[in-house]
């Protein structure tokens, strides 16, 4: 069987606070592009998990989601994975929670088992916090830890243009920066009434990501990256997630592309993709 992985990116994140158990409440505006991994998946004498374009740790999502469904859903199958990774890592696209949910969707159809969405998602969650929403994939308001999704019932497709350098950023060392300093806050609402309405104006102008400043002060050089962006001609230039890939907006093609040439020398990895 062979699935896609899809990354995602934010449109709006806003950093509520940490939790007593540690995790981060957040309120944010997901949305999957068309960037994917393209992963294979076999029944297997031993559980065997391969890649192409990267590296595949020893306690990846993909090693987490099998031993979760094996324990909780017992397993009959072992399974040889193979990824072909085209999402760059630690870039803010969930890369690896993309993995983890398309094998855990792959997994379940090869059993034969059939749980709930809400079941699903709660199995989810204990791989990662983006591992929910990657398994809906649509765009929409996640909130909590990434557990409370709510899909938003409009339906639009953006062109982007995403530049990942060629380093990345630590999300904790993201988070610990955020507490280190005045925290930014972003108006989720608005982001979610301009996408709604389909208002690219308004879109641009609300979208904020809280996780932006602190990343740019762990490296500075993303803060020159996005600047030299904006003179590109981009409606809106923004991180996703917790980092390094920049997002810059237009609806003129003409101008994704132009500017796609002139970051290619820059990031490691530069693509115009399809929000939505």
């Amino acid at each position: 069987m062979k699935v896609q992985a899809q990354a995602k990116v934010n449109l709006a994140l806003d950093v509520i606070g940490k939790r007593n158990d540690g995790y981060h409440e957040l309120d944010m505006i997901m949305a999957p592009i068309s960037l994917y991994n393209e992963i294979e998946i076999n029944i297997h004498p031993a559980d065997q998990i391969t890649c192409d374009g990267g590296v595949i740790p020893d306690r990846s999502t993909i090693h987490k989601t099998l031993a979760l469904l094996r324990k909780e859903m017992g397993l009959r199958n072992h399974y040889a994975i193979h990824v072909i990774k085209r999402i760059p890592d630690q870039a803010g696209l969930a890369g690896s929670s993309a993995d983890a949910a398309a094998v855990f969707r792959a997994v379940m159809a090869i059993e034969g088992l059939n749980l709930e969405l809400e079941q699903q998602l709660e199995l989810a969650k204990q791989i990662g916090a983006d591992v929910p929403f990657c398994l809906v994939n649509q765009t929409a308001r996640v909130q909590g830890i990434g557990e409370k999704i709510r899909v938003l019932s409009q339906k639009w497709k953006l062109p982007c243009l995403i530049v990942k350098p060629c380093y990345g950023i630590s999300t904790p060392e993201a988070f610990e920066q955020w507490h280190a300093q005045m925290p930014v806050h972003v108006d989720v609402d608005a982001v979610e009434k301009a996408i709604q309405d389909q208002d690219f104006g308004s879109l641009c102008q609300r979208m904020g990501n809280a996780l932006e400043k602190p990343a740019f002060q762990l490296r500075p050089e993303l803060k020159e990256l996005k600047e030299k962006m904006e003179t590109l001609g981009f409606e809106r230039v923004m991180m996703s997630g917790s980092g390094s890939s920049l997002m810059g907006f237009s609806q003129d093609l003409k101008i994704l592309k132009h500017a796609k040439e002139l970051c290619s020398n820059r990031g490691c990895f530069v693509e115009i993709v399809t929000i939505g």
